[in-house]
């Protein structure tokens, strides 16, 4: 008879997320937790040792059923201090503690379960100790939210996450929608501008509110803005950004296709669009779709004009650098971010257990992306940075720095 898995237990959420992009992510936000767990034990150490201080850090590669994970460990200028919650050099981390860090990572365990843990594993923390290690969390995920942004960025990924959200005044567990916000910039760093978190539905007055905070923070100037085709979204696009190119996503065009047409249609179709995505014209690739259309246009009364009613959205990548289109024609960025709040919010019982759960998960990912994925910039776009800045000018300012016959003149 074969065991029951239970749906808390380690080897259920590895096996969760062994088919997803972020099969290593878990590792990473083990770090995180650790590091911050290590750090919280010094600090409530010092307390009592008043003549004692911090002294730095030193690192440390621990080997778990996590992944290995890379520790910075706190020291203290007396040398008397060593985090509890790591084993002995040349050690393998206890399974009760990487059970217990798995679900303070996914936020799965109720506070009574925590409490259990620590008590049987004598680690010195109290359950407040803990939950002040996630306030802690809590207050740089709002920094996150508030920071400054560049005045200048080549494109954003914007993309709904819906998901169920605990609303803690009434204690129902509601349908929510996490916007998130993600910049590629001129030198092609990528980082998260903003997430926003909603009860209810996708709203027209979300990306209003959602575009103006961008601004107030700092954002001015974008190039492009990719997207799903959201209700309201094109006219917010238009009412703040008036110089941007908007991108349907062409991965979601697509799937479109494969939802509206029978099975042979959409491949034919399909394989034209693929075609024509590889053109360097703009111009050209509208004049192929509008063809592609009108041969479908008798058998598709409905759905061909609304493709055609989107043409001049699906195609806008073509008006920048070539090495570079393969990363902004797509959401696909912001999709693969989706799915690490996917693991969260499965393993937490399949809701998030509040608003400020959500922003502590969130913020976890940023920083594990910030800190390992997106620590460089896009390759492609040092082999193209001449021309973006050159364009980027022409676009927005008019001119161009020199008379480079180099500069292409498409983005104005």
């Amino acid at each position: 008879m074969n065991k029951k898995v239970e749906t808390n237990s380690l080897d259920y959420i590895l096996d969760q997320v062994q088919n997803i992009e972020t099969r290593s992510g878990i590792a990473e936000l083990g770090t995180i937790m650790m590091n911050a767990l290590m750090s919280k034990e010094r600090e409530i150490f010092l307390r009592e040792e008043t003549e004692n201080k911090a002294n730095g850090f030193y690192q440390r590669k621990l080997a778990s059923a996590l992944g290995s994970m890379g520790l910075s460990v706190p020291r203290d200028r007396n040398s008397s201090f060593r985090p509890s919650i790591i084993p002995d050099p040349y050690k393998r981390m206890d399974p009760s503690f990487e059970d217990l860090l798995v679900n303070l990572i996914l936020q799965s365990y109720s506070p009574n379960k925590i409490k259990g843990l620590l008590r049987r594993m004598n680690l010195p923390y109290s359950i407040d100790e803990v939950n002040e290690i996630k306030e802690d969390l809590f207050l740089k995920a709002q920094e996150l939210k508030a920071k400054q942004l560049p005045e200048n960025s080549l494109s954003i990924f914007i993309d709904a996450y819906k998901t169920d959200l605990k609303d803690i005044d009434t204690g129902r567990v509601k349908k929510a929608v996490i916007y998130t916000i993600i910049g590629i910039d001129l030198s092609g760093h990528k980082d998260v501008y903003g997430y926003y978190i909603f009860f209810g539905s996708e709203t027209k007055e979300d990306w209003l509110s959602i575009f103006n905070d961008l601004i107030s923070r700092g954002l001015k100037r974008i190039a492009l803005i990719v997207s799903d085709d959201f209700p309201g979204l094109d006219k917010a696009v238009g009412a703040l950004f008036p110089k941007s190119h908007h991108q349907l996503c062409f991965i979601h065009l697509q799937r479109n296709v494969r939802r509206n047409m029978a099975k042979p249609d959409a491949k034919i179709f399909n394989g034209q669009l693929s075609i024509i995505r590889k053109l360097d014209d703009f111009e050209q690739a509208l004049s192929k779709f509008e063809k592609l259309c009108e041969k479908f246009s008798s058998k598709y009364k409905s759905f061909i004009p609304y493709l055609l009613s989107k043409k001049d959205l699906y195609f806008n990548f073509i008006h920048f650098p070539e090495p570079i289109r393969k990363h902004i024609y797509t959401t696909n960025i912001v999709e693969n971010f989706n799915s690490r709040l996917e693991v969260s919010r499965v393993n937490s019982g399949g809701y998030f257990q509040s608003t400020k759960t959500a922003d502590v998960a969130i913020y976890i990912i940023i920083n594990n992306l910030n800190q390992n994925k997106w620590k460089n910039p896009i390759p492609a776009f040092r082999e193209a940075q001449y021309e973006i800045n050159q364009m980027f000018n022409l676009k927005f300012e008019g001119v161009l720095n020199d008379n480079n016959s180099k500069t292409k003149t498409q983005l104005s």
